[in-house]
């Protein structure tokens, strides 16, 4: 069943065990962080597309002092739990509800939006929408413009699962996490669960050559397993 990203039970509890299932997350946030801290200059501000409960802000905010943010979400739970999060840092951060399936009819507060992201929100659309979604972003960024994609993959084909489920199965070992359990037993059983809930991750293959369709030179900053940290930026200024 998908998850119901309204029901604010449903909310707290992914706040609360956001990396149980993805150990990597700490790590691609760190990366995010990092390149978003190195190329940020006053004045910029970041379009975030499914904002969720306010973590990826809270970071940004407490690593780069001149961060300013705009964020999309459709869920009011999870945009609750971000309005008690991020009600100390006033307006450096402006909520927008909307889906992302529907961001054609999206009117954003005016701003010199430098950066965007999308952290683990994207993989819910169908690959329409994510196509779409990237083209309508292409348009929102200043010249030279950055996106980046922190989202689930999806798994290439049996061949490589074996490869793939020892991945999981050492973060395993390595965090206590429960990855391995999480995304099934075979490819069959991971792609049943992945529909399951909701999920139609696309092959980082598609990621890019959407993306460079849509007008970003894009770029793979971060690939472990099935999580990638994917950059574009919009063509012809970098």
């Amino acid at each position: 069943m998908s998850s119901d990203w309204h029901d604010p039970e449903t909310a707290r509890r992914w706040d609360r065990t956001a990396t149980e299932h993805n150990p990597v997350r700490a790590e691609q946030l760190e990366i995010l962080a990092a390149v978003l801290g190195k190329l940020w200059t006053p004045g910029d501000w970041l379009l975030d597309l499914g904002y969720g409960s306010g973590q990826v802000e809270e970071l940004l905010f407490e690593r780069i002092p001149a961060a300013c943010a705009v964020g999309v979400d459709s869920s009011e739970a999870m945009m609750a739990l971000a309005r008690d999060r991020l009600a100390a840092h006033g307006s450096r951060f402006a909520a927008v509800r909307h889906d992302l399936a529907a961001l054609g009819g999206l009117r954003l507060p005016p701003r010199p939006y430098r950066f965007a992201i999308a952290v683990q929100s994207l993989h819910h659309l169908e690959p329409a929408e994510m196509r779409e979604a990237y083209g309508w972003l292409a348009r929102q960024l200043q010249p030279g413009g950055l996106f980046l994609l922190l989202d689930r993959v999806r798994v290439e084909n049996r061949a490589v699962w074996p490869a793939m489920r020892a991945v999981w199965e050492r973060l395993d070992v390595v965090h206590g996490s429960g990855v391995a359990a999480h995304e099934g037993a075979d490819l069959a059983a991971h792609e049943a669960a992945a529909r399951e809930r909701g999920d139609r991750p696309v092959l980082l293959d598609e990621h890019l050559a959407w993306l460079r369709s849509a007008g970003f030179d894009p770029a793979c900053l971060h690939l472990h397993g099935n999580r990638a940290l994917v950059a574009g930026v919009v063509s012809g200024t970098a």
